[in-house]
Parts: structure tokens; C-alpha cells; sequence
């Protein structure tokens, strides 16, 4: 059990599967092995077995609160965040005083849009264990969410203190400190992760990106250059490359969709810099079934249509789009802090 964690915990999987099945043929009713078992399943992305798993470490035992955790962790990942709230609140049912149940289900509540109710989790959290870093990042998220960036900061701040090493920390703050145009404090928290994970290609390309806001052109080169190397098969990566790299050098993104899997978005970005896609088009292409993520789709869409109108030269064909982008987008999308910085050297006055 105790080596299936620990390979569970490197993502390891079929090496923590075997391990729990052996637990498993020593005891059927090994409660433990079932849960740990469902949560390598996880790690591999097999949700049926691993829903099955759980599910199975339930009947054996209902009061097993732990599985109703897990049992809510594979709703979550399936996007059926009903089903993972009421998960946890059944493990929360069981036993009041589950700290992670209450940051997982606030969690659920604010990927749903319900940012009161996840706040209220994470304070709960937070009032059980003040030291909890967990719940100071995820409460911090959902004050991003809400645009209220200095409460979103001071929390992010909180868990660094608790915990140096946190990235998610970093990630988040730096994220807030860009939004509010400072980035100077944001290069620092992206420093700060890069050199937590120096192999990150995304924290190589968010540096990249606030870079690329402070109007550092070659350092965003530099940084969305070993994004791309780290990570070749990552569209952004290419992306965001082509979008800082044909200021300074010749366009490398055609032979880069070599490496790119073009059948699922940003792909038509990509193909829109590519000359193989109208603007309108791309617009067409961005729809989604999900409204969430039609928001995030169009408002990059309208980014990326105003920086290939800025690189054809036509500043007032760009200002549109990027205007759209600042009027209707939320705050912590990416691209919104770009565009208004964008904006803001063409003389436009974003409100």
C-alpha cells in the first residue's frame, strides 16, 4: 500500500495499479487498495475504473470519507461538478471538520461560477486550519474571478509565506500582478517558478507573455523561443511565439505545425497567421457548446485577429479586436492584460 502511494504520487501508475491489485488478492475487502487503486486510475485517466473503485471502497465501507473525496475528484475531472459537489458535501456530512473536502468543493462551486459558495468553503477551510495553504490559493483564485486583485495577491502572498516553494502560488500571483499592469512584480513570480521548474514550458511562456506586455521584446523572444523547445506539440507555445517572433525574426510557424496537433483549438489562430483562415472565420471557429468556453475561445480569437492586423500594418483594423477583448473579456483571461497594454502604445485609452 505504502509503495503504491509513493509510485501514485510520481504518476507512476501501472506501477501503483500492481501494487493495490496485490493488495487486493490479500484482501477483498481492503478498502484502502480500492481507493488507492481509483486514484492511479486517475493519474492514468481511466475514469471508469477508477469512479468503479471508488465507488466500490464506498460499499464496503459508506463512512469512508476519503472515497467520497475521491468519488467527487472523478466528477470533477468529468465536468459533472453537480455530482462532485454533492460528493463532498457527503464526505463534509460525515465529517464536518474535512478540511480538503471543503477546499475541493469550493473549488467545484467556483469552477460553476458560484463564487459566494466557494468562498464560504475556503473560509471554513481556513478557519479549521488558518495554515492551510491549499485554501489561501484557491480563495485567492476566486477573488481574481471577481476582479478584487489586491485580496487575490494578499492570500497568494499568505501561501508563499506558509509554503516557499508553492508554484501554484507564484503562478496565481503573477497572474494578478499582470492584470494590474505591474509587470515588473510579475516577472519576478514568474522568475520565481521558472526557477522551481526550470523545464516548464508554461511558465516559460507566461514570463514570456508578461514580457511581451512590458514591451521587453527580445526577452519575450528569448523565453517564448524555450517555451517552444520544451514543449514543441503545445500550440500556444507556437502561438505565442509567432505572435512576439515576427517583429524580430522570420516566421518559423509553418514548419512548427509539423509537431501540432491542428484539430483542436488554437489551431485556428494558427492557421489565421498562416494566411489560411479570415478573420471571420476564425471567429466562426471559436464557437463552443460550452459558454465558458466560447468566452475564453472568442476573446482569444479577437487578440490574436488584432495582432495579425498590427503585423500587416493596419492599426486601425487591430483596434477593434483588441478593444473587444478589454470591453467584454474577463480580467484573468490572458490575453486581456496583452491587449490593453497593446492598446495603450497605439495612444488608445482602453476603458
Amino acid at each position: 500500500m505504502d509503495r503504491g502511494i509513493a509510485f501514485t504520487a510520481k504518476h507512476d501508475a501501472e506501477r501503483a495499479i500492481a501494487d493495490y491489485n496485490e493488495a487486493r488478492r490479500l484482501s477483498q475487502k481492503y478498502k484502502e487498495a480500492y481507493l488507492g487503486r481509483g486514484s492511479a486510475y486517475m493519474v492514468k485517466g481511466d475514469l471508469d475504473r477508477a469512479s468503479a473503485d471508488c465507488d466500490q471502497a464506498i460499499r464496503l465501507d459508506p463512512e469512508y470519507k476519503e472515497a467520497h473525496l475521491g468519488r467527487g475528484g472523478v466528477y470533477g475531472i468529468r465536468g459533472d461538478f453537480d455530482g462532485a459537489i454533492a460528493a463532498y458535501s457527503a464526505a463534509i456530512e460525515l465529517d464536518p471538520g474535512f478540511k480538503d473536502a471543503y477546499v475541493c468543493r469550493g473549488d467545484a462551486y467556483r469552477t460553476k461560477g458560484d463564487l459566494d459558495s466557494a468562498i464560504a468553503d475556503f473560509n471554513k477551510a481556513l478557519q479549521l486550519d488558518p495554515g492551510y495553504g491549499r485554501a489561501y490559493v484557491s480563495r485567492a483564485a476566486a477573488f481574481a474571478i471577481r476582479d478584487d486583485h489586491e485580496r487575490a495577491i494578499a492570500d497568494y502572498e499568505r501561501a508563499i509565506e506558509l509554503n516557499p516553494r508553492l508554484a501554484e502560488a507564484y503562478m496565481g500571483r503573477g497572474s494578478a500582478y499582470k492584470v494590474k499592469g505591474d509587470t515588473v512584480h510579475a516577472i519576478a513570480d514568474f522568475d520565481h517558478l521558472i526557477g522551481l521548474d526550470p523545464k516548464s514550458a508554461r511558465a516559460h511562456r507566461l514570463r514570456g507573455i508578461a514580457e511581451l506586455q512590458a514591451g521587453s521584446l527580445m526577452e519575450a523572444l528569448g523565453d517564448l523561443n524555450q517555451s517552444q523547445r520544451l514543449d514543441p506539440k503545445e500550440l500556444y507555445n507556437a502561438l505565442w511565439l509567432e505572435v512576439v517572433g515576427r517583429r524580430n525574426v522570420p516566421s518559423r510557424l509553418a514548419e512548427a505545425t509539423a509537431q501540432l496537433d491542428m484539430t483542436k483549438w488554437p489551431a485556428p489562430a494558427v492557421r489565421l497567421f498562416l494566411g489560411e483562415m479570415t478573420p471571420d472565420a476564425l471567429l466562426t471557429a471559436a464557437d463552443n457548446p460550452d459558454p465558458k468556453t466560447r468566452k475564453r475561445h472568442v476573446c482569444e480569437a479577437n487578440y490574436f485577429v488584432g495582432e495579425r492586423e498590427l503585423q500587416r500594418g493596419s492599426t486601425a483594423d487591430a483596434t477593434r479586436p483588441l478593444g473587444v477583448v478589454v470591453a467584454d473579456c474577463p480580467k484573468y483571461f490572458v490575453v486581456w492584460s496583452v491587449a490593453k497594454a497593446e492598446l495603450q502604445a497605439l495612444g488608445v485609452n482602453p476603458r
